[in-house]
């Protein structure tokens, strides 16, 4: 076989379709680019790249990815929620019997942007932001924390995660 590049003048398109010569579907490697997807969606394209998967394989996979850790992380938000309201319920109990077990909140630059992009933006730009810039594991229990009575939430993560895997196969595409 002759390098793609050689071949991608003669055929334009196969650099969506071209298939991988050797193990085409190694499962640790799917795997290793499903668990980059579902905590750094931002870098898994280009670890898909690096792994020698093309354009669409990339896409699918990263997408798979990222919406499976959209979904494994809505669904223990509620967990976690829980969680941390027994433990501020905990703490008042300690404080009103003396026990000062509380440290006091700081409130950091990111809080604020969290706060201010929830308040000015809502669900979309929550959405919008999640998979490159907060995290899906964070932007997910934060969408569930604030907007989990609203049915398009799920949804609306859902589609976002899709659309930046497609921005950025793409980016990762031309800058390879």
């Amino acid at each position: 076989h002759r390098p793609i590049s050689s071949r991608v003048s003669a055929m334009p398109a196969t650099w969506l379709t071209e298939r991988r010569n050797e193990h085409m579907s190694d499962p640790l490697e799917i795997i290793t680019i499903i668990a980059a997807s579902m905590v750094k969606f931002a870098i898994s394209p280009l670890v898909s790249y690096g792994l020698g998967y093309t354009f669409l394989q990339t896409l699918l996979i990263t997408s798979v990815g990222g919406c499976v850790g959209v979904l494994v992380f809505y669904r223990m938000s509620a967990w976690l929620i829980k969680r941390a309201r027994l433990q501020r319920l905990h703490n008042a109990i300690a404080t009103q019997h003396g026990v000062n077990s509380r440290r006091r909140k700081v409130f950091t630059r990111t809080n604020r942007f969290i706060v201010r992009l929830k308040r000015y933006h809502g669900l979309q730009g929550l959405a919008a932001l999640t998979p490159i810039l907060i995290s899906i594991p964070i932007g997910t229990v934060i969408a569930a924390k604030y907007f989990r009575h609203d049915r398009r939430t799920l949804p609306t993560l859902l589609s976002s995660v899709v659309i930046w895997a497609v921005v950025l196969s793409s980016i990762w595409t031309v800058a390879k």
